[in-house]
């Protein structure tokens, strides 16, 4: 904007570009993906109002995050159960981390901190104890420190994973949304496909590299106009922050960033990261999962263990298992390929052969040829299907109603041919009205449907009424004429 504004005063334009421009250009580029922000629920603004005429909070996480206990004074409880303080080391919900959670000690009660929210200037401390502690009381707080300090040091992460996915994929890569946790923590960039496996070994190798650098993790307010003449909209990954003096964050030479977050003093205290899982949650936005530290080294160990319990079931070594695990698959493809071949003799042959085992039964019925089979404790729906299909190539008029049970799941199938189905026959209607009796559900089309319960006892039941619905079709249609 600064090169456009010179340029239009060379001609005699004035040009005002507004204080916040990076900002607005930030959050614009951003909304397209950004869900539209619910309205304050009424609960929020009856506890806003109450608390308006306080002073600010004073935001002592920022002076100092390592802070794991510390003394304030109560300036009021809401509802009693939301407690205001003069100060707080509690971090509140917000730019995708969430709130810390700890105690606040008061007497000789203790009680748990459960959530942390800021009301526009004033921070309030959700408590879980029916007793709360009375304005002016000075209260002492104790967080959860291993929660705080994980936290700190996925959000510190985020920064080097966002940075690490714009030197592998490209200066198009930008935040989309991000959502820190204790186990794990999610990142959403901007990218125009999904992400190769090396892409994200080298995202992940390339964040790893900087935890190990062991940069120096600074931050300091700036003026907007300051920040932003230095670093350019690029400030703005984690979205448009307000206000004329903003918080920057920098990691080394790696990243900076507007960001109201708790951090770490250096990037080494993050230990390790792993990168969980990546997923395409939309066009032109991929996820990125990790985990750091302790959680990071127990997202690996479980992958291992994952691996060892394949590489038993397989009986092969952990360096030949991919090996082992193509040869199978081609195996199991061959074998399903034979198989398919031989459902498709055995279908022909007993679609013409009836012996003691096929035990078919056929019956004409307005002309239409009714053909019930019995396949017992043999329900393979793909033979069936095989099977009535070659039926089918013999005559379109003709309805197999086949069925059979293997003693804990029964299973019926339906198949009407062209000339059965103008006649009247609706596999599917026949299907959903006798698959309920065995227990179960299913469904088509008029010439083909299937179902299975689990009520095998039923499906003796369940056939004759399939049998009369055939037949009630085929009369009804008979009655048309």
């Amino acid at each position: 904007p600064e090169i456009v504004k010179e340029a239009a005063e060379a001609e005699g334009v004035t040009v005002e570009v507004p204080e916040d421009f990076y900002a607005l250009i930030a959050d614009r580029h951003m909304q397209a993906d950004k869900p539209f922000e619910e309205e304050k629920t009424k609960a929020e603004a009856i506890l806003e109002t109450a608390v308006e005429e306080l002073p600010p909070t004073e935001q002592t996480y920022y002076v100092d995050a390592y802070v794991k206990e510390f003394e304030a004074k109560v300036l009021k409880v809401v509802n009693g159960k939301h407690v205001a303080l003069d100060r707080t080391y509690f971090y509140p919900e917000g730019g995708g981390q969430p709130s810390d959670q700890g105690f606040l000690m008061f007497g000789d009660i203790k009680t748990g901190v459960v959530h942390v929210q800021k009301m526009g200037r004033v921070i309030l401390h959700e408590i879980e104890a029916s007793e709360v502690p009375k304005e002016g009381d000075t209260v002492r707080g104790v967080l959860d420190w291993d929660k705080r300090y994980t936290l700190m040091k996925a959000h510190t992460a985020t920064h080097l994973v966002n940075g690490a996915a714009r030197r592998v994929l490209g200066e198009h890569v930008w935040q989309h949304g991000t959502q820190k946790g204790v186990e794990s923590t999610r990142l959403d960039i901007s990218h125009y496909r999904r992400l190769t496996a090396d892409e994200i070994h080298e995202i992940e190798t390339l964040a790893n590299k900087a935890v190990l650098a062991d940069m120096p993790v600074t931050t300091v307010w700036m003026s907007r106009s300051e920040a932003e003449s230095r670093y350019g909209f690029r400030l703005y990954q984690g979205g448009a922050v307000p206000g004329k003096d903003i918080r920057v964050v920098k990691t080394g030479d790696w990243d900076v960033e507007a960001c109201a977050g708790t951090h770490l003093k250096s990037t080494g205290e993050i230990g390790f990261l792993k990168m969980v899982y990546t997923e395409r949650i939309q066009d032109g936005v991929e996820r990125l999962g990790y985990a750091v530290g302790l959680h990071a080294l127990k997202a690996v160990q479980q992958e291992e263990l994952l691996l060892w319990k394949v590489s038993e079931t397989l009986s092969a070594s952990l360096e030949k298992l991919d090996k082992t695990a193509e040869k199978l698959v081609k195996e199991l493809k061959e074998a399903n390929s034979e198989k398919r071949k031989l459902i498709k003799q055995l279908a022909a042959k007993e679609s013409v052969i009836e012996t003691a085992e096929t035990a078919m039964v056929a019956q004409e019925i307005a002309g239409v040829t009714l053909v019930k089979r019995d396949f017992h404790e043999e329900i393979d729906v793909n033979r069936m299907v095989q099977t009535a299909n070659e039926m089918m190539k013999r005559s379109q008029a003709t309805v197999t109603l086949f069925y059979g049970s293997d003693g804990k799941n029964a299973r019926i199938l339906v198949m009407a041919g062209q000339a059965a189905v103008k006649k009247g026959v609706n596999a599917s209607e026949i299907v959903q009205k006798v698959a309920p009796i065995i227990g179960g559900g299913g469904g088509g089309k008029p010439n083909f449907a299937q179902g299975g319960g689990t009520k095998p006892k039923k499906l003796e039941d369940a056939v004759k009424i399939a049998e009369e619905t055939i037949k009630k079709q085929l009369k009804q249609w008979q009655k048309l004429l």
